[in-house]
């Protein structure tokens, strides 16, 4: 069909069917409910939509089912008559709106992945859980430029989980108090971008929970050959699983605020098949092994790069970010 007839055709079946096929989904037996206990809510039911969807130079009827009572309804194949075959037909399903995802969202109790920072910061990850090795006090560990503000902040300062960005409010948000942080150094060699802050009383958290992947296993190994499988849960993009591209990487150059820093023994990773591992907020995010095993810290990245082209990321190795700031894994 060309353009004008389709839009004529959309036209003429919204008025006759369209109004019919929501009344009779009222009472259509599959939904669950009686007519006359709709709520407001499924006053509205699901049932079809009409659009337009080009093939080639012409035009086709898209028609989108949103629930599977309307499949061999009487009122599709009166559609597909009036069309006379030239239709696109697709089940679509329940659509919902775009929510926040829970790792953007206030998580009580914390979790690991949840978005946090530092409240002149938008947001970060909350890494994982430690231990001070001395008095044994429990704190969240996350990158420096994360809960310290690139070395700008002082100990003592407020935290927020949610991060500012996802609507984390100073005070009613704050979680605890920025603790200890390894300072990054314009100029010289950095190790490791990390800190650590404080939990108030009362605040409750889950110390082992990876979303999606199970519960966190302990310390992994300290060497990490190139090919091993990783996997992350990051307050951006999530749960995202990846490879170790090379390790013991030195004068790895990361931009920041503050300016360009230089970092050796560093990981590399690379996103699995067509996906990125990390995006812009992941940052602070525990990388596990296969073994759901801590292996490194999350704290940097591009777009471009790796066998997908989907950019690489960088990474402490743990042990050196617990031993640099004298804590132990807590799980």
């Amino acid at each position: 069909m060309n353009l004008d007839s389709v839009r004529e055709l959309k036209q003429t079946l919204s008025k006759s069917v369209l109004s019919h096929v929501a009344e009779s989904m009222r009472t259509r037996s599959g939904f669950g409910v009686a007519s006359q206990a709709l709520s407001a809510v499924s006053a509205t039911p699901r049932s079809l939509a009409l659009g337009i969807a080009p093939k080639g130079k012409e035009f086709l009827l898209a028609l989108r089912l949103q629930h599977r009572t309307m499949e061999n309804s009487l009122e599709v194949e009166v559609i597909r008559k009036r069309a006379k075959g030239e239709v696109d037909v697709r089940y679509i399903g329940r659509v919902l709106k775009s929510a926040k995802p829970w790792h953007q969202k206030r998580n009580r109790p914390l979790r690991i992945g949840g978005s946090v920072g530092h409240f002149h910061i938008t947001a970060g990850t909350l890494g994982f859980f430690v231990r001070s090795r001395t008095g044994q006090i429990l704190h969240i560990l996350s990158n420096n430029h994360v809960l310290a503000d690139e070395n700008r902040a002082k100990v003592g300062d407020a935290i927020l989980q949610p991060g500012a960005f996802d609507g984390g409010q100073n005070p009613k948000d704050i979680i605890g108090k920025l603790a200890k942080f390894e300072t990054m150094k314009r100029i010289g060699v950095n190790f490791v971008d990390c800190a650590i802050a404080s939990i108030n009383e009362g605040i409750k958290f889950n110390l082992r929970k990876l979303q999606g992947l199970g519960n966190l296993a302990g310390i992994g190994p300290a060497f990490l050959d190139a090919g091993t499988k990783v996997a992350k849960v990051g307050r951006t993009t999530s749960l995202t699983r990846g490879r170790v591209t090379a390790f013991e990487l030195d004068n790895v150059v990361v931009g920041y605020d503050i300016g360009n820093l230089r970092f050796d023994n560093q990981i590399e990773i690379e996103g699995a098949e067509d996906g990125s591992f990390s995006q812009g907020g992941d940052s602070g995010s525990l990388i596990v092994n296969e073994d759901l095993k801590a292996v490194a810290l999350l704290f940097a990245g591009g777009d471009q790069g790796g066998t997908n082209g989907k950019g690489l990321t960088y990474a402490n190795p743990i042990q050196t970010v617990l031993d640099t700031l004298k804590v132990d894994l807590a799980f």
